[in-house]
């Protein structure tokens, strides 16, 4: 009994001791996972940062280093296909080797919605009077300044002023253009005062600002308030444009109506953060991945002088001319393009007018980068709902088919690029998808034979329109679709939305054809050699079973016998179709007996030009496509290049050149394309003059 209360009492003793070794043991095991929880965090935040210095170690230096190198950087920036898909950018309309959505422009236009800005106010020493919010002003396009002819524009300027600080285009200042809408044209002088353009960075801290680009650019104060807002703005030479706006003021029936100005903005040279492509790296990098930035932005401002009532009163005698102010502020990601690089812009630029080392001459028509630009397109009933009408074509023009038939036999290896108003481009997307999977006997059922055969369609540049012969083809044998026969003959399509709020739409000309012209030239003029602007419901007709509208175009430009012009005007011939015509196939008709047929053919040449024409413009000396006129820069043109419009160009005003008629005759024949070249057959739903109609018999 003694034996066994000694080890009760020793078990007893035991216990404490072993619950002491117990819990020392199990907090010793917590400590040492805790630590190896914390040592693991800390190596992988080490590592992540590491990283990200190692990949930003410019940013480490107190000195402001070299933010990128030329000769390592990527060949494109701003929207990068990488960024866009990080950015769920084109996820909306897929796009393949035949069709391409814009969705740059698209996030362009969602960003213009989302951020841009425009407002007036009185002009110093206006004297105020009445409202002058009776002038609605909209924000429009804007984009980066890609036109070949502005980057020699800013690099001869530069070589004037004996700066040389472009650095052969390395350093050349970003250029930008912007438009804005103004309401009431008829209550507005014509005639712009003081005109100002800046890009603006705003900051986190005054630190920061202070450290960008020092002692140059200024400070922005917030209203009424001494402290600053933390932005630094860079000012740029600006110039303001509205090309047609006295023609359109002078027409009664634009009554109401406003119009779109243009602001063109160049920043200085020589300073590498004020580049397009470094503006755009800062958009994509900075704000995305560091604290240092929180906004770029594009600003604009000009005076006009409007007429404003007095107050309370109906009376227009009693209207007085005030002097006011428009402002417009764009959000960078708003104006980037897709290829904001612009020294590439440089590097390539053509020294004379047959200069074959530079992108924008090619040496042979084959090499001829061509596109032919329509729109923008919209459903003509100008105030249709999409979503009410679900048969509604949107922007896709009911002439698309018949005339993408004429361009896949001679314009092989072109782009056709459609422009749509924004409320209308789902719908046209999804039309034109379903155009292109539609077979081509099914769109053509008369005429599709002449592209059965696949080695002809490979191997022919030319398939002449005398070899359209009208047989029927049997639908129920197979047959390629639109797709495929545009993907043989390597023609692409570029559908291009373009901003239109409602009130822009409902009260500008043609659904804002006048911003879209400025506007094409501005952000795609680099990417191809030669671009033709046209109408929707036009057709190009060759004269020769020989040449393609490329070989024509490019013997007109480039070749041996070039007019050496910057651009040139159409030829256009009108014929009126009739409503029991208005199908594909007696469109099509239409076209091949007027083209075979030499009596009706010289008719309508004699008797059927009753406007001017479009236009034709070689790239590299283009400054805007103002839908009948290709407009240039005197003084920076390609050497031997010309502006060959004449100076009365107009059908009205010949008749004033009677006494040098020969001169002129001269002056019309090297600017106007011929009838021996091609000419523009104008297929419109309205009639000008009857004998100038489908089959009508001279």
């Amino acid at each position: 009994m003694q034996q066994r209360r000694r080890r009760q009492q020793r078990r007893i003793l035991r216990a404490p001791t072993m619950r002491r070794r117990v819990g020392s043991t199990t907090a010793t095991v917590i400590v040492l996972l805790l630590f190896v929880i914390t040592l693991v965090s800390l190596v992988t935040n080490f590592y992540f940062h590491f990283e990200l210095l190692r990949n930003l170690t410019g940013y480490l230096k107190n000195t402001p280093p070299p933010l990128y190198d030329y000769n390592t950087a990527d060949q494109k920036t701003g929207f990068t296909k990488e960024a866009a898909v990080a950015k769920n950018i084109v996820s909306t309309h897929p796009s393949n080797d035949v069709l391409k959505f814009d969705d740059h422009v698209l996030t362009n236009i969602r960003e213009t919605y989302r951020g841009a800005r425009s407002f007036t106010e009185w002009a110093p020493n206006a004297d105020p009077i009445g409202d002058i919010g009776q002038f609605q002003t909209i924000p429009l396009l804007a984009t980066v300044d890609r036109r070949p002819i502005i980057v020699r524009k800013q690099l001869i300027d530069d070589k004037k002023n004996r700066l040389n600080l472009a650095a052969n285009g390395k350093l050349l200042g970003c250029a930008m253009t912007g438009a804005t809408f103004i309401s009431d044209l008829e209550l507005l002088e014509l005639k712009h005062y003081a005109p100002t353009c800046d890009v603006c960075f705003q900051f986190v801290n005054h630190k920061d600002m202070t450290d960008f680009v020092p002692s140059l650019g200024y400070e922005v104060l917030k209203p009424g308030l001494q402290s600053t807002a933390a932005t630094k703005c860079f000012e740029g030479e600006a110039t303001v444009e509205a090309r047609f706006a006295d023609w359109q003021r002078g027409d009664g029936s634009f009554k109401g109506s406003g119009y779109q100005w243009h602001v063109d903005c160049a920043l200085p040279n020589g300073i590498q953060e004020l580049t397009c492509r470094e503006i755009s790296r800062m958009q994509d990098d900075d704000i995305e991945l560091l604290d240092d930035s929180q906004k770029i932005y594009f600003k604009t401002k000009f005076e006009l002088d409007g007429w404003f009532r007095q107050p309370d009163s109906d009376d227009d005698w009693s209207s007085q001319k005030r002097r006011f102010r428009i402002h417009t502020e764009w959000p960078w990601t708003a104006v980037m393009s897709h290829d904001d690089d612009r020294s590439a812009i440089a590097n390539g630029l053509s020294t004379s007018w047959n200069d074959i080392d530079s992108k924008f001459v090619p040496s042979n028509h084959h090499e001829m980068s061509l596109a032919h630009v329509e729109g923008p397109g919209y459903d003509q009933s100008e105030y249709k709902s999409m979503n009410a009408d679900k048969l509604s074509k949107g922007g896709i023009h009911p002439r698309l088919v018949s005339n993408l038939f004429h361009l896949i036999r001679n314009a092989p290896g072109s782009t056709h690029m459609v422009a749509v108003v924004d409320g209308q481009a789902q719908r046209s997307y999804n039309v034109m998808l379903m155009l292109l999977n539609t077979s081509i006997s099914d769109l053509f059922k008369m005429y599709g034979k002449v592209f059965r055969n696949v080695g002809t369609l490979n191997d022919q540049d030319l398939i002449p329109i005398s070899s359209m012969n009208p047989i029927d083809v049997n639908s129920s044998q197979p047959s390629m679709t639109l797709l495929e026969l545009l993907r043989i003959r390597k023609i692409k399509i570029h559908m291009v939305p373009i901003i239109t709020p409602s009130l822009v739409f409902e009260k500008t000309v043609c659904g804002g054809q006048y911003t879209f012209t400025p506007y094409l030239a501005a952000r795609y003029s680099a990417d191809y050699q030669v671009i033709m602007y046209i109408d929707g419901d036009t057709t190009m007709v060759e004269s020769s079973n020989k040449r393609t509208l490329n070989e024509i175009l490019y013997d007109r430009f480039f070749g041996q016998k070039s007019s050496k012009c910057a651009g040139h005007r159409m030829r256009l011939i009108e014929q009126y179709v009739k409503p029991e015509y208005n199908n594909n196939e007696a469109v099509l008709q239409c076209t091949q007996n007027l083209a075979l047929d030499k009596r009706k053919w010289q008719y309508a040449l004699k008797n059927c030009h009753l406007k001017e024409g479009h236009i034709v413009a070689r790239t590299d000396s283009v400054y805007a496509f103002s839908v009948h006129h290709p407009d240039t820069l005197d003084g920076y043109l390609p050497e031997g290049v010309d502006d060959c419009i004449p100076p009365y160009s107009d059908m009205k005003q010949k008749a004033m050149l009677q006494d040098i008629k020969h001169k002129q005759h001269e002056l019309i024949s090297r600017y106007y394309l011929g009838e021996d070249e091609f000419v523009q057959l104008h297929l419109r739903d309205r009639e000008r003059k009857a004998e100038c109609a489908c089959f009508f018999e001279p």
